[in-house]
Protein backbone atom coordinates (compact mmCIF):
# COMPACT_ATOMS: atom_id res chain seq x y z
CA UNK A 1 0.00 0.00 0.00
CA UNK A 2 2.77 2.55 0.76
CA UNK A 3 4.75 2.08 -2.20
CA UNK A 4 1.39 2.73 -4.30
CA UNK A 5 1.08 5.51 -2.17
CA UNK A 6 4.89 6.43 -3.45
CA UNK A 7 4.52 6.16 -6.81
CA UNK A 8 1.16 8.04 -7.31
CA UNK A 9 2.70 11.42 -5.83
CA UNK A 10 6.18 10.48 -7.50
CA UNK A 11 4.25 10.89 -10.79
CA UNK A 12 1.83 13.87 -9.67
CA UNK A 13 4.31 15.35 -8.54
CA UNK A 14 6.11 16.60 -11.89
CA UNK A 15 3.54 18.62 -13.24
CA UNK A 16 2.84 19.80 -10.09
CA UNK A 17 6.14 21.20 -9.48
CA UNK A 18 6.02 22.50 -12.90
CA UNK A 19 3.25 24.85 -12.64
CA UNK A 20 4.73 25.75 -9.35
CA UNK A 21 8.20 26.62 -11.10
CA UNK A 22 6.21 28.75 -13.51
CA UNK A 23 3.94 30.96 -11.58
CA UNK A 24 6.87 31.50 -9.43
CA UNK A 25 9.12 32.38 -12.03
CA UNK A 26 6.36 34.74 -13.42
CA UNK A 27 5.37 36.63 -10.47
CA UNK A 28 9.19 37.38 -9.71
CA UNK A 29 9.74 38.33 -13.06
CA UNK A 30 6.24 40.68 -13.34
CA UNK A 31 6.72 42.14 -9.80
CA UNK A 32 3.45 40.52 -8.47
CA UNK A 33 2.87 40.90 -4.98
CA UNK A 34 2.10 37.01 -4.64
CA UNK A 35 5.48 36.19 -5.86
CA UNK A 36 6.55 35.48 -2.08
CA UNK A 37 3.99 32.69 -1.70
CA UNK A 38 4.55 31.36 -4.76
CA UNK A 39 7.88 30.91 -3.82
CA UNK A 40 7.30 29.66 -0.54
CA UNK A 41 5.16 27.13 -2.34
CA UNK A 42 7.34 25.87 -5.02
CA UNK A 43 10.22 25.61 -1.68
CA UNK A 44 8.17 23.77 0.24
CA UNK A 45 6.99 21.64 -2.63
CA UNK A 46 10.28 20.48 -3.65
CA UNK A 47 10.83 19.85 1.00
CA UNK A 48 8.05 18.00 0.58
CA UNK A 49 9.28 16.29 -2.43
CA UNK A 50 12.00 15.11 -0.68
CA UNK A 51 9.91 12.56 1.51
CA UNK A 52 9.10 9.82 -0.62
CA UNK A 53 12.74 9.57 -1.61
CA UNK A 54 14.11 9.18 1.85
CA UNK A 55 11.34 6.37 2.43
CA UNK A 56 12.64 4.37 -0.98
CA UNK A 57 16.67 5.30 0.32
CA UNK A 58 15.67 3.40 3.72
CA UNK A 59 13.85 0.35 1.99
CA UNK A 60 16.64 0.34 -0.70
CA UNK A 61 19.13 0.72 2.42
CA UNK A 62 17.16 -1.93 4.37
CA UNK A 63 17.34 -4.69 1.79
CA UNK A 64 19.25 -3.74 -1.71
CA UNK A 65 23.34 -4.49 -1.69
CA UNK A 66 25.55 -1.87 0.45
CA UNK A 67 26.29 1.29 -1.85
CA UNK A 68 22.92 1.20 -4.25
CA UNK A 69 21.03 3.73 -1.95
CA UNK A 70 24.22 6.71 -2.46
CA UNK A 71 22.39 8.01 -5.34
CA UNK A 72 19.23 8.06 -3.90
CA UNK A 73 21.03 9.96 -0.82
CA UNK A 74 22.60 12.61 -2.93
CA UNK A 75 19.01 12.96 -4.51
CA UNK A 76 17.74 13.64 -1.41
CA UNK A 77 20.35 15.79 -0.03
CA UNK A 78 19.89 18.02 -2.97
CA UNK A 79 16.05 18.43 -2.65
CA UNK A 80 16.99 19.48 0.26
CA UNK A 81 19.10 21.79 0.02
CA UNK A 82 17.04 23.39 -2.52
CA UNK A 83 13.74 23.40 -0.12
CA UNK A 84 14.60 24.57 3.44
CA UNK A 85 16.85 27.14 2.39
CA UNK A 86 13.72 28.48 0.10
CA UNK A 87 11.36 28.20 2.54
CA UNK A 88 13.97 30.21 5.25
CA UNK A 89 14.84 33.26 2.20
CA UNK A 90 11.32 33.83 1.40
CA UNK A 91 9.94 34.15 4.91
CA UNK A 92 10.87 37.31 5.05
CA UNK A 93 8.36 39.60 4.43
CA UNK A 94 10.95 41.93 1.86
CA UNK A 95 12.96 39.01 0.48
CA UNK A 96 11.75 39.77 -3.10
CA UNK A 97 11.08 43.24 -2.57
CA UNK A 98 12.86 45.61 -5.90
CA UNK A 99 16.12 46.99 -4.61
CA UNK A 100 16.22 50.77 -5.29
CA UNK A 101 17.25 52.24 -8.46
CA UNK A 102 16.51 48.73 -9.72
CA UNK A 103 16.63 49.16 -13.60
CA UNK A 104 13.38 48.01 -16.19
CA UNK A 105 14.47 45.43 -19.04
CA UNK A 106 16.28 47.60 -21.68
CA UNK A 107 13.75 47.36 -25.11
CA UNK A 108 15.50 46.21 -28.32
CA UNK A 109 17.52 48.87 -30.26
CA UNK A 110 16.76 49.67 -33.40
CA UNK A 111 19.11 48.52 -36.10
CA UNK A 112 21.34 46.01 -33.75
CA UNK A 113 20.34 42.95 -36.32
CA UNK A 114 18.26 41.14 -34.08
CA UNK A 115 14.85 40.55 -33.36
CA UNK A 116 12.51 38.90 -30.87
CA UNK A 117 11.46 36.20 -32.90
CA UNK A 118 15.13 35.42 -33.66
CA UNK A 119 15.38 35.32 -29.82
CA UNK A 120 12.76 32.72 -29.92
CA UNK A 121 14.16 30.24 -31.59
CA UNK A 122 17.33 29.86 -32.02
CA UNK A 123 18.26 28.89 -28.48
CA UNK A 124 15.26 26.32 -28.53
CA UNK A 125 16.54 25.09 -31.91
CA UNK A 126 20.49 25.14 -30.03
CA UNK A 127 18.91 22.85 -27.56
CA UNK A 128 16.79 20.30 -30.07
CA UNK A 129 20.24 19.92 -32.03
CA UNK A 130 22.12 19.43 -29.12
CA UNK A 131 19.67 16.25 -27.89
CA UNK A 132 18.91 15.11 -31.48
CA UNK A 133 22.97 15.08 -32.29
CA UNK A 134 23.39 13.18 -28.82
CA UNK A 135 20.49 10.94 -29.56
CA UNK A 136 21.77 10.26 -33.10
CA UNK A 137 25.35 9.39 -31.70
CA UNK A 138 24.50 7.30 -28.92
CA UNK A 139 22.55 5.06 -31.86
CA UNK A 140 25.79 5.19 -34.26
CA UNK A 141 27.89 4.20 -31.47
CA UNK A 142 25.40 0.74 -31.12
CA UNK A 143 25.84 -0.16 -34.88
CA UNK A 144 30.28 0.34 -34.77
CA UNK A 145 30.06 -1.51 -31.52
CA UNK A 146 31.80 1.10 -29.72
CA UNK A 147 32.09 0.93 -25.79
CA UNK A 148 28.31 2.09 -24.65
CA UNK A 149 27.35 4.92 -21.93
CA UNK A 150 24.57 3.28 -19.88
CA UNK A 151 21.39 5.32 -19.87
CA UNK A 152 22.92 8.09 -22.97
CA UNK A 153 26.32 10.49 -22.12
CA UNK A 154 26.88 11.31 -18.31
CA UNK A 155 26.71 14.91 -16.56
CA UNK A 156 30.60 14.62 -16.50
CA UNK A 157 31.06 13.84 -19.97
CA UNK A 158 28.86 16.91 -21.08
CA UNK A 159 30.27 19.51 -18.61
CA UNK A 160 34.07 18.16 -19.93
CA UNK A 161 33.06 18.92 -23.16
CA UNK A 162 30.75 21.90 -22.85
CA UNK A 163 34.08 23.45 -21.35
CA UNK A 164 36.51 22.39 -24.18
CA UNK A 165 34.39 23.73 -26.67
CA UNK A 166 33.99 27.19 -24.70
CA UNK A 167 37.52 27.41 -24.12
CA UNK A 168 38.30 27.04 -27.82
CA UNK A 169 35.99 29.16 -29.05
CA UNK A 170 37.32 31.80 -26.91
CA UNK A 171 40.79 30.95 -27.59
CA UNK A 172 39.76 31.57 -31.44
CA UNK A 173 38.90 34.87 -30.36
CA UNK A 174 41.97 35.63 -28.17
CA UNK A 175 44.36 34.13 -31.01
CA UNK A 176 43.12 36.60 -33.78
CA UNK A 177 42.71 39.41 -31.62
CA UNK A 178 46.98 39.40 -30.39
CA UNK A 179 47.10 38.47 -34.36
CA UNK A 180 45.99 42.50 -35.33
CA UNK A 181 47.41 43.84 -32.15
CA UNK A 182 45.14 43.74 -29.77
CA UNK A 183 45.90 42.73 -25.71
CA UNK A 184 43.95 40.04 -23.68
CA UNK A 185 42.15 41.97 -20.58
CA UNK A 186 40.00 39.00 -19.47
CA UNK A 187 39.31 35.39 -20.23
CA UNK A 188 35.72 33.59 -18.82
CA UNK A 189 34.81 30.14 -19.29
CA UNK A 190 31.99 29.26 -16.86
CA UNK A 191 33.77 29.00 -13.96
CA UNK A 192 37.45 29.89 -14.64
CA UNK A 193 37.89 33.87 -14.28
CA UNK A 194 40.91 35.65 -15.32
CA UNK A 195 40.40 39.19 -15.43
CA UNK A 196 43.25 42.05 -14.99
CA UNK A 197 42.49 44.23 -11.93
CA UNK A 198 44.12 47.24 -11.17
CA UNK A 199 46.81 46.46 -13.45
CA UNK A 200 47.66 42.78 -12.30
CA UNK A 201 45.88 39.21 -13.63
CA UNK A 202 44.16 37.82 -11.49
CA UNK A 203 42.27 33.82 -11.22
CA UNK A 204 38.98 33.40 -9.58
CA UNK A 205 36.92 30.24 -9.46
CA UNK A 206 33.09 30.47 -8.81
CA UNK A 207 31.35 27.60 -8.15
CA UNK A 208 28.12 28.99 -8.79
CA UNK A 209 28.95 29.65 -12.68
CA UNK A 210 30.33 26.09 -12.54
CA UNK A 211 26.87 24.59 -14.71
CA UNK A 212 26.99 28.05 -16.48
CA UNK A 213 28.09 28.19 -20.62
CA UNK A 214 29.15 31.75 -20.35
CA UNK A 215 32.13 32.95 -21.22
CA UNK A 216 34.09 36.15 -22.17
CA UNK A 217 36.83 37.30 -24.14
CA UNK A 218 38.22 41.29 -23.36
CA UNK A 219 40.65 42.42 -25.93
CA UNK A 220 41.88 46.20 -25.99
CA UNK A 221 43.28 47.46 -28.89
CA UNK A 222 46.85 49.16 -28.42
CA UNK A 223 45.82 51.16 -31.66
CA UNK A 224 42.46 53.39 -31.43
CA UNK A 225 42.80 53.79 -34.79
CA UNK A 226 42.53 50.36 -35.58
CA UNK A 227 40.66 49.27 -38.79
CA UNK A 228 37.14 47.92 -37.76
CA UNK A 229 38.20 44.81 -39.74
CA UNK A 230 40.17 44.37 -37.00
CA UNK A 231 37.48 43.99 -34.61
CA UNK A 232 35.29 41.62 -37.30
CA UNK A 233 38.52 39.48 -37.08
CA UNK A 234 38.52 38.63 -33.55
CA UNK A 235 34.64 38.42 -32.97
CA UNK A 236 34.28 36.27 -36.63
CA UNK A 237 37.45 33.88 -34.91
CA UNK A 238 35.09 32.78 -32.07
CA UNK A 239 32.87 31.10 -34.21
CA UNK A 240 35.46 29.70 -36.93
CA UNK A 241 37.34 28.32 -34.14
CA UNK A 242 34.18 26.30 -33.10
CA UNK A 243 33.38 25.27 -36.45
CA UNK A 244 36.92 23.74 -36.89
CA UNK A 245 36.97 22.14 -33.53
CA UNK A 246 33.38 20.73 -34.37
CA UNK A 247 35.34 19.29 -38.06
CA UNK A 248 38.54 17.80 -36.18
CA UNK A 249 36.43 15.86 -33.38
CA UNK A 250 33.85 14.79 -35.76
CA UNK A 251 36.55 13.30 -37.80
CA UNK A 252 37.75 11.63 -34.41
CA UNK A 253 34.81 10.51 -33.62
CA UNK A 254 34.19 8.63 -36.67
CA UNK A 255 37.54 7.02 -37.12
CA UNK A 256 37.78 5.91 -33.75
CA UNK A 257 36.87 2.51 -33.83
CA UNK A 258 40.05 0.28 -33.50
CA UNK A 259 42.27 3.29 -32.82
CA UNK A 260 43.91 3.85 -29.36
CA UNK A 261 42.07 6.93 -28.34
CA UNK A 262 38.62 4.60 -29.20
CA UNK A 263 37.58 4.75 -25.19
CA UNK A 264 36.74 8.56 -26.11
CA UNK A 265 34.93 8.43 -28.78
CA UNK A 266 32.10 10.32 -26.24
CA UNK A 267 34.40 12.67 -26.06
CA UNK A 268 34.77 13.64 -29.27
CA UNK A 269 31.10 13.11 -30.22
CA UNK A 270 30.11 15.31 -27.75
CA UNK A 271 32.43 17.93 -28.86
CA UNK A 272 32.19 17.74 -32.47
CA UNK A 273 27.93 18.25 -31.69
CA UNK A 274 28.65 21.34 -28.71
CA UNK A 275 30.80 22.55 -31.54
CA UNK A 276 29.25 22.31 -34.32
CA UNK A 277 25.78 23.48 -32.91
CA UNK A 278 27.72 26.72 -31.10
CA UNK A 279 28.76 27.69 -34.61
CA UNK A 280 25.81 28.21 -35.84
CA UNK A 281 23.74 29.93 -33.08
CA UNK A 282 26.95 32.55 -32.46
CA UNK A 283 26.30 33.56 -36.30
CA UNK A 284 22.66 34.26 -35.92
CA UNK A 285 22.11 37.80 -34.19
CA UNK A 286 20.47 37.45 -31.18
CA UNK A 287 20.45 39.41 -28.15
CA UNK A 288 19.11 36.98 -25.26
CA UNK A 289 19.63 39.43 -22.79
CA UNK A 290 21.51 42.35 -22.72
CA UNK A 291 24.56 40.37 -24.26
CA UNK A 292 25.09 40.22 -28.74
CA UNK A 293 25.98 36.88 -30.18
CA UNK A 294 29.01 37.32 -32.36
CA UNK A 295 26.79 37.25 -35.57
CA UNK A 296 24.72 39.94 -34.02
CA UNK A 297 28.31 42.37 -33.53
CA UNK A 298 29.39 41.37 -36.86
CA UNK A 299 25.77 42.93 -38.49
CA UNK A 300 26.50 45.89 -36.57
CA UNK A 301 29.85 46.69 -37.15
CA UNK A 302 29.08 46.21 -41.16
CA UNK A 303 26.12 48.38 -40.93
CA UNK A 304 27.81 51.56 -40.17
CA UNK A 305 25.80 54.78 -39.14
CA UNK A 306 25.25 54.71 -35.32
CA UNK A 307 26.56 51.03 -34.35
CA UNK A 308 30.22 52.76 -36.02
CA UNK A 309 29.96 55.35 -34.26
CA UNK A 310 29.44 53.56 -31.18
CA UNK A 311 31.78 50.79 -31.85
CA UNK A 312 34.21 53.51 -32.38
CA UNK A 313 33.93 55.59 -29.20
CA UNK A 314 34.41 51.87 -26.95
CA UNK A 315 37.41 51.15 -29.13
CA UNK A 316 39.00 54.10 -27.79
CA UNK A 317 37.70 53.69 -24.23
CA UNK A 318 39.44 49.89 -23.96
CA UNK A 319 42.44 51.29 -25.61
CA UNK A 320 42.51 53.80 -22.66
CA UNK A 321 43.62 50.57 -20.06
CA UNK A 322 46.94 49.90 -22.57
CA UNK A 323 48.29 53.07 -24.11
CA UNK A 324 48.83 56.39 -22.43
CA UNK A 325 45.65 57.62 -23.82
CA UNK A 326 43.21 59.22 -20.75
CA UNK A 327 39.61 59.54 -21.03
CA UNK A 328 40.11 63.62 -21.96
CA UNK A 329 41.62 61.88 -24.86
CA UNK A 330 38.28 60.61 -26.30
CA UNK A 331 36.71 60.85 -29.12
CA UNK A 332 33.47 62.86 -27.53
CA UNK A 333 32.71 63.58 -31.52
CA UNK A 334 31.94 59.77 -32.11
CA UNK A 335 30.35 59.71 -28.63
CA UNK A 336 28.15 62.51 -29.11
CA UNK A 337 27.05 61.19 -32.22
CA UNK A 338 26.40 58.09 -30.73
CA UNK A 339 24.49 59.55 -27.98
CA UNK A 340 21.77 61.23 -30.94
CA UNK A 341 20.98 57.34 -31.97
CA UNK A 342 20.91 55.88 -28.64
CA UNK A 343 18.98 57.00 -25.94
CA UNK A 344 18.37 53.96 -24.40
CA UNK A 345 19.63 50.49 -22.90
CA UNK A 346 23.19 49.63 -22.04
CA UNK A 347 25.12 51.25 -24.71
CA UNK A 348 22.91 54.82 -24.38
CA UNK A 349 24.45 54.35 -20.24
CA UNK A 350 27.42 53.63 -21.61
CA UNK A 351 28.13 56.36 -23.63
CA UNK A 352 26.83 59.08 -21.20
CA UNK A 353 29.58 57.89 -18.38
CA UNK A 354 32.20 58.05 -20.65
CA UNK A 355 31.23 61.50 -21.97
CA UNK A 356 30.83 62.07 -17.75
CA UNK A 357 35.20 60.75 -17.37
CA UNK A 358 35.64 63.23 -20.71
CA UNK A 359 34.26 66.33 -18.96
CA UNK A 360 35.41 65.47 -15.54
CA UNK A 361 39.51 64.66 -17.15
CA UNK A 362 39.23 67.53 -18.86
CA UNK A 363 37.96 69.70 -15.95
CA UNK A 364 34.78 70.52 -17.22
CA UNK A 365 32.71 69.77 -14.02
CA UNK A 366 29.21 71.16 -15.22
CA UNK A 367 29.25 69.14 -18.67
CA UNK A 368 30.56 66.43 -16.37
CA UNK A 369 27.73 67.15 -14.12
CA UNK A 370 24.84 66.79 -16.92
CA UNK A 371 26.31 63.64 -18.91
CA UNK A 372 25.87 61.70 -15.45
CA UNK A 373 22.48 63.65 -14.83
CA UNK A 374 21.70 61.66 -18.29
CA UNK A 375 23.38 58.16 -17.15
CA UNK A 376 21.24 58.37 -14.18
CA UNK A 377 18.18 58.94 -16.00
CA UNK A 378 18.56 56.56 -19.27
CA UNK A 379 19.43 53.91 -15.76
CA UNK A 380 16.25 54.48 -14.02
CA UNK A 381 14.30 54.03 -17.53
CA UNK A 382 15.55 51.13 -19.75
CA UNK A 383 19.34 50.16 -18.79
CA UNK A 384 19.79 46.43 -18.49
CA UNK A 385 21.86 45.01 -14.99
CA UNK A 386 25.26 46.53 -14.83
CA UNK A 387 28.41 44.63 -13.36
CA UNK A 388 29.38 45.61 -9.71
CA UNK A 389 32.36 47.29 -10.89
CA UNK A 390 30.11 49.81 -13.24
CA UNK A 391 28.63 51.17 -9.76
CA UNK A 392 32.19 52.50 -8.35
CA UNK A 393 32.15 54.83 -10.69
CA UNK A 394 28.95 55.86 -10.53
CA UNK A 395 29.15 56.48 -6.58
CA UNK A 396 31.80 58.08 -7.30
CA UNK A 397 30.01 60.40 -9.67
CA UNK A 398 26.80 60.77 -7.62
CA UNK A 399 28.86 61.79 -4.52
CA UNK A 400 31.64 64.55 -6.06
CA UNK A 401 29.79 65.65 -8.97
CA UNK A 402 26.24 65.41 -7.50
CA UNK A 403 27.11 66.06 -3.84
CA UNK A 404 23.78 63.86 -3.13
CA UNK A 405 24.56 62.11 0.04
CA UNK A 406 20.56 59.98 -0.79
CA UNK A 407 21.62 58.95 -4.13
CA UNK A 408 24.55 58.08 -3.26
CA UNK A 409 24.53 55.66 -0.76
CA UNK A 410 21.23 53.89 -2.96
CA UNK A 411 23.89 53.17 -5.92
CA UNK A 412 26.33 51.68 -3.10
CA UNK A 413 23.49 49.62 -1.93
CA UNK A 414 23.00 48.74 -5.33
CA UNK A 415 26.34 47.63 -6.06
CA UNK A 416 26.67 45.59 -2.50
CA UNK A 417 23.66 43.40 -3.43
CA UNK A 418 25.88 42.51 -6.40
CA UNK A 419 28.43 41.20 -3.88
CA UNK A 420 31.52 43.02 -5.32
CA UNK A 421 34.77 40.44 -4.75
CA UNK A 422 37.31 42.77 -6.16
CA UNK A 423 38.28 45.68 -3.67
CA UNK A 424 40.67 47.73 -5.35
CA UNK A 425 41.02 51.45 -6.15
CA UNK A 426 37.21 52.04 -7.69
CA UNK A 427 35.98 50.24 -4.77
CA UNK A 428 38.00 52.48 -1.89
CA UNK A 429 37.54 55.64 -3.67
CA UNK A 430 33.47 55.18 -4.42
CA UNK A 431 33.41 54.30 -0.82
CA UNK A 432 35.44 57.43 0.55
CA UNK A 433 33.59 59.58 -1.87
CA UNK A 434 30.43 57.83 -0.18
CA UNK A 435 31.50 58.66 3.61
CA UNK A 436 32.82 62.18 2.70
CA UNK A 437 29.72 62.92 1.26
CA UNK A 438 27.27 61.95 3.91
CA UNK A 439 29.97 64.07 6.62
CA UNK A 440 31.81 61.23 7.87
CA UNK A 441 35.56 62.67 7.46
CA UNK A 442 37.50 60.38 9.80
CA UNK A 443 36.04 56.89 8.14
CA UNK A 444 36.24 59.06 4.45
CA UNK A 445 39.69 59.50 5.13
CA UNK A 446 40.85 55.59 6.25
CA UNK A 447 38.95 54.55 3.10
CA UNK A 448 40.71 57.38 0.79
CA UNK A 449 44.27 56.47 2.30
CA UNK A 450 43.28 52.76 1.09
CA UNK A 451 42.35 53.76 -2.59
CA UNK A 452 45.29 56.00 -2.55
CA UNK A 453 48.21 53.42 -1.43
CA UNK A 454 46.68 51.13 -4.32
CA UNK A 455 46.35 53.58 -6.83
CA UNK A 456 50.36 54.51 -6.89
CA UNK A 457 51.16 50.93 -7.41
CA UNK A 458 48.82 51.02 -10.99
CA UNK A 459 50.71 50.61 -14.26
CA UNK A 460 51.15 54.07 -16.04
CA UNK A 461 48.07 53.60 -18.98
CA UNK A 462 46.02 56.07 -19.35
CA UNK A 463 42.70 54.73 -17.69
CA UNK A 464 44.86 54.36 -14.42
CA UNK A 465 46.44 57.71 -14.76
CA UNK A 466 42.76 58.76 -14.10
CA UNK A 467 42.23 56.91 -11.28
CA UNK A 468 45.11 58.74 -9.36
CA UNK A 469 43.49 62.04 -10.36
CA UNK A 470 40.12 61.49 -9.03
CA UNK A 471 41.80 60.32 -5.99
CA UNK A 472 43.71 63.66 -6.07
CA UNK A 473 40.56 65.23 -6.47
CA UNK A 474 38.90 63.53 -3.72
CA UNK A 475 41.96 63.95 -1.65
CA UNK A 476 41.60 68.02 -2.12
CA UNK A 477 37.70 67.28 -0.85
CA UNK A 478 38.64 65.81 1.76
CA UNK A 479 41.48 68.57 3.01
CA UNK A 480 39.03 71.05 3.14
CA UNK A 481 39.45 72.84 -0.53
CA UNK A 482 36.90 73.97 -2.10
CA UNK A 483 34.92 71.43 -3.94
CA UNK A 484 34.31 71.41 -7.63
CA UNK A 485 31.27 73.26 -8.84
Amino acid sequence: MIGLVLIKILVVMPPVLAFLYGMAWWTVKKGKASAGGWAISTSLAIFLQSIPFFVVTHYVWTYAPRGSWMGLLVIDGLLLAHGVPGLIAFAYRDALAKPPLEPAKPPRIAGDGTSRLLDWIAWPLGFAGVFGGLEWWEHWSQTQRLPPYRHGFPLSLLITSLLITITLHEAGHTTAGLAVGMKLRAFIVGPFQWRIRDGRWRFQFLLSKFLSAGSMTAMAPTNPEQSRWNEICMIAAGPIASLLTGIISLCFALTAKGRPYEMFWGLFAVVTTFSLIGFALNLIPTRPEAIYSDGAQIYQLLSGGPWADLHRALCVAQSSAVTPLRPRNYDIQAIDRAALSFTHGRQALLLRLLASSYFLDSGMIPQARDAFAQAEAIYHESASDIPADLYTGIVFDSAYLRHDAASARQWWDLMEAKKPTHMGVDYWLARSALLWVENQPAEARKAWNKANDLAQKLPEAGTYQFDRYRVGLLGAALNGLPAAS
